[in-house]
Protein backbone atom coordinates (compact mmCIF):
# COMPACT_ATOMS: atom_id res chain seq x y z
CA UNK A 1 0.00 0.00 0.00
CA UNK A 2 2.68 2.45 1.05
CA UNK A 3 4.67 1.56 -2.22
CA UNK A 4 1.64 2.01 -4.52
CA UNK A 5 1.01 5.39 -3.02
CA UNK A 6 4.65 6.68 -3.61
CA UNK A 7 4.39 5.46 -6.77
CA UNK A 8 1.04 7.45 -7.73
CA UNK A 9 2.95 10.53 -6.21
CA UNK A 10 6.00 9.85 -8.49
CA UNK A 11 3.58 9.54 -11.62
CA UNK A 12 1.73 12.09 -10.90
CA UNK A 13 5.23 15.02 -10.23
CA UNK A 14 6.43 13.62 -13.34
CA UNK A 15 3.64 14.06 -15.39
CA UNK A 16 3.39 17.80 -14.05
CA UNK A 17 6.93 18.62 -14.70
CA UNK A 18 7.01 17.05 -18.33
CA UNK A 19 3.69 19.86 -18.80
CA UNK A 20 5.47 22.23 -17.60
CA UNK A 21 8.46 21.93 -19.70
CA UNK A 22 6.54 21.71 -22.22
CA UNK A 23 5.07 24.95 -22.03
CA UNK A 24 8.38 27.29 -21.66
CA UNK A 25 11.59 27.31 -19.72
CA UNK A 26 11.24 25.93 -16.52
CA UNK A 27 13.23 26.20 -13.73
CA UNK A 28 12.47 23.87 -11.26
CA UNK A 29 13.14 23.82 -7.43
CA UNK A 30 15.35 20.87 -5.59
CA UNK A 31 12.25 19.59 -2.75
CA UNK A 32 15.24 19.32 -0.64
CA UNK A 33 15.50 23.20 -0.59
CA UNK A 34 11.61 22.85 0.00
CA UNK A 35 11.57 20.40 3.02
CA UNK A 36 14.18 22.66 4.73
CA UNK A 37 11.40 25.58 5.40
CA UNK A 38 8.05 24.74 4.07
CA UNK A 39 6.28 27.43 6.05
CA UNK A 40 9.18 30.14 4.44
CA UNK A 41 8.52 28.21 0.82
CA UNK A 42 4.72 29.10 1.61
CA UNK A 43 5.34 32.54 2.10
CA UNK A 44 7.53 33.16 -0.86
CA UNK A 45 5.72 31.57 -3.46
CA UNK A 46 2.12 31.76 -2.83
CA UNK A 47 0.79 35.11 -2.18
CA UNK A 48 -1.59 37.12 -4.00
CA UNK A 49 0.95 39.22 -5.73
CA UNK A 50 2.05 36.00 -7.13
CA UNK A 51 -1.28 35.82 -9.10
CA UNK A 52 -1.89 36.92 -12.45
CA UNK A 53 -3.41 40.65 -12.94
CA UNK A 54 -6.16 39.16 -14.10
CA UNK A 55 -7.25 37.53 -11.31
CA UNK A 56 -5.46 39.95 -8.48
CA UNK A 57 -7.90 42.84 -10.03
CA UNK A 58 -11.18 40.64 -8.64
CA UNK A 59 -10.53 39.65 -5.24
CA UNK A 60 -11.74 41.46 -2.63
CA UNK A 61 -9.49 44.45 -0.84
CA UNK A 62 -7.37 43.54 1.87
CA UNK A 63 -9.39 43.77 5.15
CA UNK A 64 -13.23 43.41 3.58
CA UNK A 65 -13.14 39.86 3.64
CA UNK A 66 -12.10 39.24 7.40
CA UNK A 67 -11.77 35.44 8.12
CA UNK A 68 -12.30 34.46 12.33
CA UNK A 69 -8.41 33.53 12.37
CA UNK A 70 -5.12 34.33 11.83
CA UNK A 71 -3.43 30.75 12.11
CA UNK A 72 -5.39 27.40 11.92
CA UNK A 73 -4.57 23.90 11.97
CA UNK A 74 -6.44 21.27 11.20
CA UNK A 75 -5.43 17.40 11.44
CA UNK A 76 -6.43 13.93 10.69
CA UNK A 77 -6.64 10.63 8.76
CA UNK A 78 -7.81 10.73 5.11
CA UNK A 79 -8.70 7.35 3.08
CA UNK A 80 -9.92 5.25 0.78
CA UNK A 81 -8.90 3.35 -2.60
CA UNK A 82 -6.70 4.25 -5.52
CA UNK A 83 -7.28 1.47 -8.44
CA UNK A 84 -7.65 -1.51 -6.41
CA UNK A 85 -5.40 -0.49 -3.57
CA UNK A 86 -6.51 0.95 -0.36
CA UNK A 87 -4.59 3.69 0.93
CA UNK A 88 -4.76 5.67 4.14
CA UNK A 89 -2.08 8.41 5.47
CA UNK A 90 -2.60 11.39 8.41
CA UNK A 91 -2.30 15.14 7.27
CA UNK A 92 -1.57 18.05 8.89
CA UNK A 93 -3.17 20.95 7.10
CA UNK A 94 -1.83 24.59 8.36
CA UNK A 95 -4.01 27.74 7.04
CA UNK A 96 -3.12 31.39 7.20
CA UNK A 97 -5.12 34.27 6.79
CA UNK A 98 -3.93 36.22 3.65
CA UNK A 99 -4.84 40.18 4.66
CA UNK A 100 -8.59 39.12 5.25
CA UNK A 101 -9.23 39.09 1.49
CA UNK A 102 -11.01 35.68 1.90
CA UNK A 103 -8.22 33.94 0.27
CA UNK A 104 -5.83 31.49 2.08
CA UNK A 105 -1.99 29.78 1.91
CA UNK A 106 -2.28 26.44 3.05
CA UNK A 107 0.60 23.61 3.58
CA UNK A 108 -1.07 20.43 3.22
CA UNK A 109 1.02 17.34 4.40
CA UNK A 110 0.36 13.69 4.65
CA UNK A 111 2.38 11.02 6.31
CA UNK A 112 2.14 7.64 6.77
CA UNK A 113 3.56 6.01 10.27
CA UNK A 114 4.71 9.70 11.21
CA UNK A 115 6.90 10.10 8.35
CA UNK A 116 6.10 12.55 5.25
CA UNK A 117 5.61 11.46 1.88
CA UNK A 118 4.23 14.61 0.12
CA UNK A 119 3.22 17.93 0.61
CA UNK A 120 0.71 20.34 -1.63
CA UNK A 121 1.18 24.41 -1.52
CA UNK A 122 -1.16 26.21 -2.10
CA UNK A 123 -3.60 30.07 -2.39
CA UNK A 124 -7.25 29.41 -2.35
CA UNK A 125 -10.30 31.63 -1.78
CA UNK A 126 -12.23 29.99 1.11
CA UNK A 127 -10.17 26.16 0.75
CA UNK A 128 -12.41 26.26 -2.04
CA UNK A 129 -11.28 27.91 -5.30
CA UNK A 130 -7.68 27.24 -6.06
CA UNK A 131 -5.95 29.98 -7.14
CA UNK A 132 -2.62 28.42 -7.29
CA UNK A 133 -1.39 24.75 -6.19
CA UNK A 134 2.31 22.44 -5.77
CA UNK A 135 2.37 19.07 -5.17
CA UNK A 136 5.22 17.91 -4.42
CA UNK A 137 6.65 14.40 -3.33
CA UNK A 138 9.30 13.48 -0.64
CA UNK A 139 10.81 11.16 -3.14
CA UNK A 140 11.15 13.51 -6.21
CA UNK A 141 14.83 15.42 -6.69
CA UNK A 142 12.70 18.20 -7.82
CA UNK A 143 9.03 19.93 -7.98
CA UNK A 144 6.88 20.03 -10.33
CA UNK A 145 5.74 23.60 -11.58
CA UNK A 146 2.80 25.31 -10.04
CA UNK A 147 -0.95 25.11 -11.40
CA UNK A 148 -2.28 28.92 -11.45
CA UNK A 149 -5.62 30.14 -12.38
CA UNK A 150 -4.81 32.61 -15.76
CA UNK A 151 -8.37 33.70 -15.77
CA UNK A 152 -12.13 33.46 -14.75
CA UNK A 153 -15.35 34.52 -15.86
CA UNK A 154 -17.38 37.00 -13.45
CA UNK A 155 -16.23 37.44 -9.99
CA UNK A 156 -17.15 34.73 -7.95
CA UNK A 157 -15.12 35.86 -4.82
CA UNK A 158 -17.77 37.39 -3.14
CA UNK A 159 -19.19 34.55 -1.20
CA UNK A 160 -20.25 35.07 2.19
CA UNK A 161 -22.02 32.37 4.16
CA UNK A 162 -23.59 29.98 1.80
CA UNK A 163 -27.96 29.87 1.77
CA UNK A 164 -29.11 26.43 1.65
CA UNK A 165 -30.70 24.78 -1.29
CA UNK A 166 -28.91 26.81 -3.85
CA UNK A 167 -26.00 26.07 -6.84
CA UNK A 168 -23.64 28.02 -7.79
CA UNK A 169 -20.65 27.90 -10.38
CA UNK A 170 -16.98 28.76 -10.95
CA UNK A 171 -14.95 29.19 -14.32
CA UNK A 172 -11.70 29.52 -14.53
CA UNK A 173 -8.40 28.75 -16.85
CA UNK A 174 -5.33 27.51 -15.43
CA UNK A 175 -2.10 26.36 -16.43
CA UNK A 176 1.62 26.29 -15.18
CA UNK A 177 2.48 29.67 -14.16
CA UNK A 178 5.13 29.96 -17.56
CA UNK A 179 2.03 28.99 -20.03
CA UNK A 180 1.34 30.70 -22.57
CA UNK A 181 -1.50 28.64 -24.50
CA UNK A 182 -3.76 26.14 -24.33
CA UNK A 183 -5.10 26.69 -20.99
CA UNK A 184 -7.24 24.27 -19.12
CA UNK A 185 -11.09 25.70 -18.83
CA UNK A 186 -11.81 24.61 -15.14
CA UNK A 187 -15.69 24.77 -14.47
CA UNK A 188 -16.70 24.11 -10.88
CA UNK A 189 -20.71 23.70 -9.98
CA UNK A 190 -21.86 23.41 -6.11
CA UNK A 191 -25.05 22.69 -4.75
CA UNK A 192 -25.82 23.46 -1.13
CA UNK A 193 -28.13 21.35 1.25
CA UNK A 194 -29.33 22.34 4.56
CA UNK A 195 -28.02 23.80 7.81
CA UNK A 196 -26.95 21.23 10.77
CA UNK A 197 -24.69 21.41 14.11
CA UNK A 198 -20.93 21.33 13.06
CA UNK A 199 -20.20 18.79 15.83
CA UNK A 200 -21.63 16.37 13.38
CA UNK A 201 -18.03 17.02 12.02
CA UNK A 202 -16.05 16.25 14.40
CA UNK A 203 -17.24 16.37 18.56
CA UNK A 204 -16.28 19.50 19.27
CA UNK A 205 -16.78 21.78 16.61
CA UNK A 206 -19.07 25.11 17.59
CA UNK A 207 -21.56 26.67 15.24
CA UNK A 208 -22.98 25.16 12.11
CA UNK A 209 -21.79 23.12 8.77
CA UNK A 210 -23.64 22.82 5.46
CA UNK A 211 -22.55 20.49 2.80
CA UNK A 212 -21.78 21.13 -0.45
CA UNK A 213 -21.93 18.64 -3.26
CA UNK A 214 -19.73 19.88 -6.29
CA UNK A 215 -18.81 18.68 -9.48
CA UNK A 216 -15.11 19.86 -11.72
CA UNK A 217 -15.34 19.80 -15.35
CA UNK A 218 -11.51 20.27 -17.37
CA UNK A 219 -12.48 21.09 -21.26
CA UNK A 220 -16.39 20.24 -20.38
CA UNK A 221 -15.12 16.24 -19.13
CA UNK A 222 -15.91 15.35 -15.71
CA UNK A 223 -12.90 15.02 -13.47
CA UNK A 224 -14.06 15.00 -9.53
CA UNK A 225 -16.69 14.97 -7.64
CA UNK A 226 -16.86 15.74 -3.86
CA UNK A 227 -18.40 17.13 -1.29
CA UNK A 228 -16.78 19.89 0.68
CA UNK A 229 -18.26 21.30 3.84
CA UNK A 230 -18.68 24.82 4.96
CA UNK A 231 -18.21 25.50 8.66
CA UNK A 232 -19.66 28.77 10.24
CA UNK A 233 -17.03 28.28 13.20
CA UNK A 234 -14.33 29.28 10.38
CA UNK A 235 -15.28 30.92 7.96
CA UNK A 236 -14.01 28.26 5.24
CA UNK A 237 -14.57 25.11 3.75
CA UNK A 238 -13.07 21.73 4.13
CA UNK A 239 -13.33 18.85 1.83
CA UNK A 240 -15.36 15.47 3.00
CA UNK A 241 -15.19 12.88 0.17
CA UNK A 242 -13.46 13.33 -3.35
CA UNK A 243 -14.05 10.90 -6.21
CA UNK A 244 -12.54 10.55 -9.61
CA UNK A 245 -12.82 7.22 -12.22
CA UNK A 246 -10.03 5.76 -10.24
CA UNK A 247 -10.06 6.40 -6.92
CA UNK A 248 -12.40 7.73 -3.70
CA UNK A 249 -11.25 9.43 -0.64
CA UNK A 250 -12.64 10.56 2.87
CA UNK A 251 -11.65 12.81 4.94
CA UNK A 252 -11.84 12.41 8.70
CA UNK A 253 -10.98 15.46 11.10
CA UNK A 254 -9.59 14.82 14.46
CA UNK A 255 -8.40 18.38 15.89
CA UNK A 256 -8.76 22.31 14.91
CA UNK A 257 -6.58 24.66 16.38
CA UNK A 258 -7.08 28.24 15.98
CA UNK A 259 -4.03 30.90 16.91
CA UNK A 260 -2.57 28.22 19.38
CA UNK A 261 -5.72 28.25 21.64
CA UNK A 262 -7.29 24.66 22.47
CA UNK A 263 -8.02 22.54 19.85
CA UNK A 264 -11.51 21.20 18.96
CA UNK A 265 -11.18 17.70 19.17
CA UNK A 266 -13.06 14.98 17.71
CA UNK A 267 -12.99 11.33 18.47
CA UNK A 268 -9.55 9.81 19.74
CA UNK A 269 -8.32 13.52 19.99
CA UNK A 270 -7.77 15.71 23.00
CA UNK A 271 -7.55 19.48 24.09
CA UNK A 272 -4.05 21.01 24.74
CA UNK A 273 -2.30 24.12 24.84
CA UNK A 274 0.32 24.56 21.75
CA UNK A 275 1.80 27.37 20.57
CA UNK A 276 1.23 28.60 16.47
Amino acid sequence: MKNHTRNTLTLKCALLAIAGSLSGCVQFTPVKDIAKDKPAYLAANFTIDSLPTSIKEKLPAAGSHPLPFKLLTITGVVSGHVGANNVSSEFKSTLVNAKDTGLVQQLHEVSSNGIPSAATFSLSYLNLFYLKSETTSYFQPVAPMPIVAHSVEKNPFDMSKPQEDTTFSATFTSGTAVQLVNFRVVVSTCHAAHYYPASRVTAGLQGDAIDLDCEDRIDNILQTTSRRTYLTEYGIYVMRTSATAAAKLEWKYSAFEKDGQHPQSGPGGAGHDKPA
